[in-house]
């Protein structure tokens, strides 16, 4: 019997704040997941996508991240990443190429082209007993592409085979994503795998697929104000028994952060009386050391821009408190019906959204969510005229293509 423990990490999504500090306690999260990696001496880490919020990131974030991925391999654990979503550009552009040349980490997220759209997985030997592959995960489920042309291949029976991918699974995923349109099931994933290792989801999933172990497991730390309500910083440790293939799995919480959640639902008060209730209560509350999020809902009796949220960042400052962040998508004033989109949320989720608020049909949303997918930027080398060629092209083809699906 041979028993191996490794570490299955998701969605770090580093540089995604704009507030330096929280882009600082984002990284020391990073850091604290690796330290606790190494305490545990496991025998390897998989990270399925998202380490960076966008492909070409900060310089000093890139060295960040290296520094400690080096961590890992200076101590022999070695670090499988796959691409997310948000790790490459349209031009397929990213850091995650660099580092894998560099040999700060492997990328298992290559595929062989065979021709006429089939493609084959590529596979990653880590030691005797265990074998790894995965698919990059892409913008508006163009990955989908991938899964639908895999062909079909021998897995030898005697590994313990691990799969990695970044995509939301419209049969699995969670409640708070039912408005997000998802072009990929958990049949689309290959089968004969011991263990689908996802990443993209932002919550904790623990499921089956073709009876084997699939987990999400969960954002190593949250990316929005949403998130920072629901999730708490995480990842999986995961222990195989390659002869009986029995697979345990414990979620690792990483405490960096403390939350304090201050919701205030206004009831046509005077913006003044509002902002007075609200520092009030952040007074009653124990903040200090904390990150608070404010969050405002109901009706104004007046204008929402007399509610000093400054001087209610500044008391609660004063109070100690870590960070605040603010929400008020969800208040409106009584003169004036405005409609708002929801910031918490992901960057798809508000995609959503919108689309669902102007395209009252599901054949409009369609052509808005096809939009969104193509490739409009502007690749190295491009002239401006067959640049703005080449977008006009590839937008009359999707209307056309979707007038002849009508």
């Amino acid at each position: 019997m041979t028993t191996y423990t490794f570490a299955h990490l998701a969605d770090l999504h580093l540089g995604g704040y704009r507030e330096s500090h929280l882009t600082n306690l984002n990284f020391i999260t990073f850091q604290k997941a690796i330290d606790n990696i190494l305490e545990k001496k496991v025998d390897f880490a998989i990270f399925a996508g998202d380490i960076f919020n966008n492909a070409m990131p900060p310089l000093d974030l890139v060295q960040q991240v290296t520094r400690q991925c080096l961590r890992l391999k200076k101590a022999g654990i070695p670090l499988y990443v796959i691409g997310g979503s948000h790790d490459y550009s349209n031009t397929q552009k990213s850091y995650i190429h660099l580092l894998n040349e560099v040999e700060v980490f492997k990328d298992v997220g290559t595929y062989e082209n065979l021709g006429e759209g089939e493609v084959n997985l590529k596979f990653t030997e880590i030691n005797k007993d265990i074998l790894i592959s995965g698919i990059v995960g892409k913008k508006n489920g163009l990955d989908k592409n991938i899964y639908k042309n895999l062909s079909k291949q021998f897995l030898p029976e005697d590994k313990f085979k691990i799969f990695m991918f970044h995509t939301t699974l419209g049969d699995i995923k969670p409640d708070f994503m039912k408005m997000v349109k998802t072009e990929i099931t958990s049949n689309y994933l290959p089968k004969g795998f011991d263990y689908y290792a996802g990443g993209h989801v932002h919550t904790h999933i623990q499921a089956t697929y073709d009876n084997k172990p699939l987990s999400y497991p969960g954002p190593l730390f949250p990316n929005n104000f949403s998130e920072l309500k629901r999730e708490h910083p995480s990842f999986n440790i995961c222990t195989v028994d390659t002869a009986t293939k029995k697979l345990d799995i414990k979620r690792e919480f990483i405490q960096t952060i403390q939350i304090e959640h201050i919701l205030y639902e206004a009831n046509d008060e005077l913006p003044l009386e509002i902002q007075d209730s609200i520092m009030q209560e952040i007074a009653r509350k124990d903040i200090k050391g904390k990150i608070v999020l404010l969050e405002i809902k109901g009706i104004v009796n007046g204008n929402i821009s007399d509610i000093n949220l400054q001087q209610i960042i500044k008391h609660s400052l004063q109070l100690g408190c870590d960070h605040v962040l603010k929400n008020t998508s969800k208040l409106s004033t009584k003169h004036l019906s405005v409609k708002q989109v929801d910031q918490s949320s992901s960057i798809e989720e508000i995609e959503h959204q919108i689309i669902s608020e102007v395209s009252p049909t599901k054949e409009e949303q369609e052509i808005f969510t096809n939009l969104l997918s193509l490739n409009l930027e502007k690749q190295e080398g491009e002239k401006n005229y067959q640049y703005e060629q080449r977008t006009k092209d590839a937008m009359k083809k999707t209307l056309q293509f979707q007038k002849i699906e009508e």
